[in-house]
């Protein structure tokens, strides 16, 4: 790692009441003396006010100053805060300062990447913090916490240990075979069958935090004039689709971001499906067909009042095998069950004009797709997931010739490595500079 100094503004560069401009690196202290007015002698993480001097010397603001003494600070090394007014220009002058005296400028999530680096943070919290930072809920905010807090690192710690003690039976067993009795099998098997289905929990959760992390993709579909405009309106919340007794009236697909149990949604009024010679119409078909292979579930619209029709049944052959929701809508004309659906269970009978239903169906939006609030919830992200799957089928791969591996230990113990390798990898104790960077890169300049 880099031992020169950094520095960065962790504010935005616009005109606001306060501005964070954060120093990082052993010449910290010896920059922010000179560009604030400090007592000879300071202590860290007392908050000092003072005069704020540009690379001239000249004074271009007064303000706070905080030192926080190395191993003590985020970043691990001597790291100071100065607080100036949320002028624009100031703030330039003092990055400008720091730079004569020097500093460079950090990198996007140098300073986090530094915590890292510095055993501050393991690198699930150091993603956690770009989730936080990034999240678009007070639940995926939450979650990320919870991982910030080491809680998903725990988790992973316990399955590397289990494979750790695995490796040092096997060890003792191979380097003194007359003091130290052979290993039962059962065990090994035992203990591997405990950490798959651990990775198998974690595993699940993948889909379950995307959802929540980046919104559900929801599609309405069904043929025209059954509502499906009034029903986007109607959670959405206002009237941003057409509603028209003329069919056809969707021939685009129409977006909208909204929220639903606090899980964002994006929701998507398609055209309604059908045959047609419209060459408009039918481009728009061929969008809503695109849009129903891309989202996440479905709400497939049918109208109370004409019950289930061939033509319904025909764009429900298309649906059936993605995850979707049955929306009897219009059922203040007709009330009676569809019996095509009489068994099925995710189905729920709206009234647009009457405001009936639409509250049961947001709940059963988020129960369909699995993502009820838990006390105990994390969720893994996509690389997180990749090394986890690995660290599986390394485990299923020494299941599949364990009777082999038993009787030949130093094979199994490199199989059980090769394990604990993909574990290591996930929380970072083991990590290349190009997975870094990848990481790193993706948060902002100041963190």
């Amino acid at each position: 790692m880099n031992k020169d100094t950094i520095v960065a503004n962790a504010t935005p560069l616009i005109p606001s009441a306060i501005s964070i401009v954060r120093i990082s690196g052993d010449k910290a202290l010896e920059i922010g003396r000179k560009i604030f007015s400090l007592p000879e002698n300071i202590t860290p993480r007392k908050v000092y006010f003072g005069k704020i001097f540009n690379n001239k010397g000249e004074i271009i603001d007064e303000g706070l100053f905080v030192y926080f003494q190395k191993p003590k600070s985020f970043t691990g090394e001597d790291l100071v805060e100065i607080y100036p007014h949320g002028s624009v220009p100031v703030v330039k002058s003092i990055l400008e300062a720091c730079f004569m005296y020097g500093a460079r400028l950090a990198r996007p999530g140098e300073f986090t990447e530094r915590a890292f680096l510095n055993g501050k943070i393991d690198l699930l919290q150091a993603e956690a913090i770009a989730d936080l930072i990034n999240a678009k809920s007070e639940r995926a905010a939450k979650i990320a916490v919870s991982i910030l807090e080491g809680k998903l690192s725990k988790q992973i710690n316990i399955l590397r240990e289990k494979l750790i003690n695995l490796i040092s039976l096997i060890e003792a067993e191979i380097n003194f075979p007359e003091d130290v009795e052979e290993i039962d099998s059962s065990l090994i098997i035992s203990q591997l069958e405990e950490v798959k289905s651990q990775i198998d929990k974690l595993l699940a959760s993948y889909k379950k935090g995307n959802l929540i992390k980046e919104g559900i993709k929801l599609a309405i579909v069904g043929r025209p004039n059954v509502g499906k405009s009034s029903l986007f309106n109607a959670l959405v919340g206002y009237e941003r689709a057409i509603v028209s007794e003329i069919q056809g009236t969707t021939r685009d697909f129409i977006e909208e971001s909204l929220k639903i149990k606090d899980i964002p949604v994006i929701l998507l009024d398609t055209a309604g499906l059908r045959d047609t010679e419209d060459k408009i119409e039918k481009i728009g078909i061929e969008k809503a067909q695109e849009k129903i292979n891309e989202a996440d579930i479905i709400l497939f619209v049918i109208d109370a009042s004409s019950g289930f029709t061939e033509e319904d049944k025909k764009i429900y052959d298309k649906i059936k095998d993605k995850p979707h929701i049955i929306v009897v809508n219009k059922s203040d004309l007709n009330n009676k069950p569809i019996d095509f659906f009489e068994k099925y269970d995710n189905i729920v009978y709206t009234s647009i004009i009457n405001n009936q239903g639409i509250k049961e169906l947001e709940e059963k939006i988020i129960t369909s797709l699995g993502i009820i609030e838990k006390e105990d919830d994390l969720f893994i992200n996509l690389r997180q997931s990749t090394l986890l799957k690995q660290a599986k089928e390394k485990i299923e791969e020494i299941e599949n010739h364990i009777n082999y591996l038993i009787n030949n230990k130093e094979i199994l113990m490199i199989y059980i490595q090769e394990a604990l390798n993909y574990l290591d990898e996930v929380v970072g104790a083991i990590s290349t500079e190009d997975v870094l960077d990848n990481i790193f890169s993706k948060f902002c300049i100041g963190k």
